[in-house]
Order: C-alpha cells, then sequence, then structure tokens
C-alpha cells in the first residue's frame, strides 16, 4: 500500500512540473521547445540572442558526373545532421558540364552550390561580377588555406568567386629508386647535375627518359614543370599578368626559348627511350614499372596507375619524385590546384548555401573528405595519407617553394600545346615550336574577348 502511495505522489509530482513547463515554453516552435528542453539550462542562459532554427531546406549541388560524389555525400549527412538542411547533388555529364551549367545560368536556373574547375578562367565563362557570390573578403574563409593556392584563386583585382576545395595534384620527375641505386645516383641538385645523372644511367645501360610523343599530351609536362622552376623565375609574377593582359610575348621570355632548347638537347644527347614517336602513357607506366626506365616527366595520375599496375607497396617504396631543377637548385614543386566551390549570386538559398560552402571547409569535413580522397591538402593542418612522391612535394609547399601551374594562373589557355610539341619532337625547330605557341595563346584570348587582346 505504502507503494502505491509513492506511486500516485510521484505522478502528481511529474505533472505539476509539465504544467509549469508549458506555461513558461509558449513562445517558440515545437522544435525550439525540444532543443531548449534538451539543452542545459546554463547554455539556455548563456546564449539569450541566438537564432531561432530556422525551417529547413533543401539546398542543390552540381557536380559532374566524372567526380565522385563519395566523399561529399558523408560531408552532406553531416551538415543535414548539424543544421537540419538537406543537399540534393544533381551529377551532370562531365563532357557537357560547362554548357550544361551555362545554359541553366542563362534560364535562370541557378544550384544553390556547384563545383567548378580551377582557376580564373571560370570566372571570364560564367561572367563572375555578375552572376557569383564574391567570397575575397569572407571571415573563415582564407584563413587555413595554404597561401599559394588563396593568392591563385584572386584575379587581377584581388577578387575571388570560388573557395578552393579537394587536394593539389603535382608534376614534375617521377623516378624509379631501385634503378638510381642500381646506378649509383642521386635526385639532382640543378638542371646540369640531372643531365649528368642521365648520361650516368645510359652509361649502366638504362634509358634516362621515357617520351609518350604518340600520346601527344605527356610531352607538355616538361615545359609546364619546367616553367616554374625556370621562366617564372625570369618573368615573375608580373610577368604573368602581363601576359595576361598580352602586354608580354612568349617568343620574348629567354627561359622559355631555354626550355625548348633544353628538350631538344635531351632529344640529341640520346637520353629519350629509342622509339619516341611511338611513345603512350601506358608504356612509360610499364618501362618505369619494370626498371627499364629510370625517369619520366609526368603528372601525380601515373601513381594510382603504377599501383594498379605494380601494387600499393612499389608505389610507396620504390617510386620517387623531384621537381624539374632550376640552373641553381633543386627547383620549385609544380602543383595544379584543386577544384573550386562557386555560388550563384542569385541562389534561391544563398544564406544557406553559403553555410554549406564554410561547413564543407571546416576542419571536420576536409579531413573527412582527405580520408576517402588521400592527397596533397590545400588547408593547413589537415591531415591525409600520403605517397612519398606526394609527401616530397608537401615538403617544398611547406618550405615556400612550390608555384600553381602557369596554365591555371593564366586566362588565356596554351591551344593545342601538345600538337606543337610532337612537331617540333621532329623538326627541332625552337623558334616555330615558340612563334606557333605564341600564335595560338593570343588567337585564344581574342576568342575569349580579354582585355588587351583585342
Amino acid at each position: 500500500m505504502r507503494n502505491m502511495k509513492a506511486v500516485y505522489l510521484m505522478m502528481v509530482l511529474v505533472l505539476a512540473a509539465l504544467t509549469l513547463a508549458a506555461c513558461g515554453g509558449n513562445n517558440g516552435n515545437n522544435n525550439n521547445q525540444a532543443a531548449a528542453t534538451d539543452a542545459p539550462k546554463n547554455t539556455a542562459a548563456a546564449e539569450p540572442t541566438k537564432e531561432p532554427v530556422k525551417d529547413p531546406v533543401t539546398l542543390t549541388f552540381l557536380i559532374p558526373n566524372t567526380d565522385d560524389v563519395t566523399p561529399y555525400t558523408q560531408i552532406f549527412k553531416d551538415f543535414e545532421a548539424k543544421t537540419g538542411n538537406k543537399v540534393e547533388v544533381q551529377a551532370l555529364p562531365g563532357g557537357d558540364y560547362d554548357n550544361m551549367l551555362k545554359t541553366r545560368f542563362s534560364t535562370g536556373d541557378f544550384p544553390d552550390v556547384f563545383l567548378m574547375q580551377p582557376g580564373t578562367k571560370q570566372y571570364v565563362k560564367l561572367r563572375a561580377d555578375e552572376t557569383l557570390y564574391e567570397w575575397s573578403g569572407e571571415a573563415g574563409v582564407w584563413d587555413n588555406v595554404i597561401e599559394s593556392i588563396t593568392e591563385f584563386q584572386k584575379d587581377a583585382n584581388g577578387k575571388a568567386f570560388g573557395v578552393p576545395f579537394g587536394k593539389t595534384g603535382m608534376m614534375g620527375v617521377f623516378y624509379n629508386k631501385d634503378v638510381f641505386a642500381s646506378a649509383g645516383v642521386e635526385p639532382p641538385t640543378n638542371y646540369a647535375n640531372l643531365i649528368e645523372i642521365a648520361k650516368k644511367l645510359k652509361d649502366a645501360g638504362v634509358t634516362p627518359f621515357y617520351e609518350g610523343v604518340k600520346d601527344g599530351w605527356p610531352t607538355q609536362v616538361f615545359y609546364l614543370t619546367g616553367w616554374v622552376s625556370q621562366v617564372d623565375q625570369e618573368v615573375g609574377d608580373e610577368g604573368v599578368q602581363q601576359l595576361n593582359v598580352n602586354g608580354l610575348k612568349l617568343s620574348e621570355i629567354a627561359a622559355l626559348k631555354d626550355l625548348f632548347v633544353k628538350s631538344k638537347e635531351v632529344k640529341d644527347l640520346g637520353l629519350f627511350q629509342k622509339n619516341t614517336l611511338s611513345g603512350t602513357f601506358d608504356e612509360l607506366q610499364n618501362e618505369l614499372g619494370e626498371g627499364k626506365v629510370a625517369m619520366a616527366f609526368m603528372l601525380d595520375g601515373i601513381l594510382p596507375q603504377l599501383e594498379k599496375k605494380f601494387g600499393n607497396d612499389f608505389v610507396k617504396e620504390k617510386i620517387g619524385f623531384f621537381p624539374f631543377p632550376s640552373t641553381t637548385d633543386t627547383g620549385t614543386a609544380m602543383i595544379t590546384p584543386p577544384n573550386q566551390l562557386m555560388v550563384p549570386s542569385k541562389a534561391k538559398n544563398l544564406e544557406a548555401a553559403k553555410e554549406l560552402v564554410k561547413f564543407m571547409i571546416s576542419s571536420e569535413s576536409v579531413n573527412s573528405f582527405y580520408k576517402m580522397h588521400p592527397g596533397i591538402p590545400i588547408f593547413k593542418g589537415a591531415t591525409s595519407e600520403l605517397y612519398p612522391s606526394q609527401i616530397t612535394v608537401q615538403e617544398y609547399i611547406d618550405a615556400g617553394k612550390s608555384k600553381v601551374n602557369v596554365q591555371n594562373r593564366l586566362t588565356a589557355s596554351f591551344l593545342d600545346l601538345g600538337k606543337i610539341l610532337q612537331t617540333f619532337h621532329i623538326s627541332g625547330d625552337v623558334d616555330a615550336a615558340i612563334k606557333e605557341m605564341d600564335t595560338n595563346y593570343v588567337k585564344d584570348g581574342k576568342s575569349k574577348l580579354l582585355e588587351g587582346f583585342e
């Protein structure tokens, strides 16, 4: 009986407490009441001006279907858990992504956030001043981005209409460590030393360099990675800006001409493989992996390909990397920037879209991304599992000796560079190659109606 009395007493006390809570809590919606009930009393008192939770929205996020959506999906799941806002991913065909995006802009069918290729070229393509939200002075966006990527993101007027997101790629010289060890050589200390090493490798019966002339695009790497170590030293950032407004001709840059001369020298010395004209990226991988070739001027896309053919341990233990050396030192690491996140200024859910971008670049989100997509981080303090060759580049970045690919820094493009270099590989005519490169560059600037190219 005493037990029954105790139960009745407890029920009366609970009912009284619920009545008091109802009387004092009639100042918000149900969600707010639930949140206030769950939160500790001292927290509610410390945040009297906290904004009420708004009705959740569904944001649209556009991405090319050539990109892996998986890491984004996890981030969006976390975003929904934190804010209540959902994110609907719309994957458009990668080959027609730009045109479909521009069509949506022209009809006012704006996404809330979209992924775009890197570079200020995209600002011109999308008429950024009229259509995109500007992030230049936005608090909480740039503090953790490495300096070279931050600078790269700005146009000539210092404006940034995209927020970099993802990982940095790299170009340079990949080498087989076992081949180097057998020949008794080490990574070079300067460009002349690189040629000495190549000659020793040739004397040891190994092909020093592989060139994929048949595929065309691999031939560009020598010049693009050589640009940051040699051409940038001559023209500086000011010279690149002059190129951007057609105030400097490619044919006027002595260091660029010197790169063509150096490439011809490598060929004339017999330091490439014998069958350069039939050289392909696939054969390059095989011969580098089998130790028949010692080095290749290449981008980091070769790493996953080598891993498929020779295994993860091989890539970790046998593949090394060094930048294109300068005439005086080991050179500058050439990095390729990540994609960028953009928000239309007329996005339906502009404020929530900005919140999503900031959430995506938070420490938790970027580490979540790198966990599923390992690569060289662009955010300070972020962690990612890296190949040793990528660690080498990370060390150059940390030392302030990295530079973004010049193609990404220019608004006009080096049109048909691969074809020009294929012809040059056969003819060896340095002046003709640079003249055609210059002509195509100006042609592209005119077609884009860029300042200085009219």
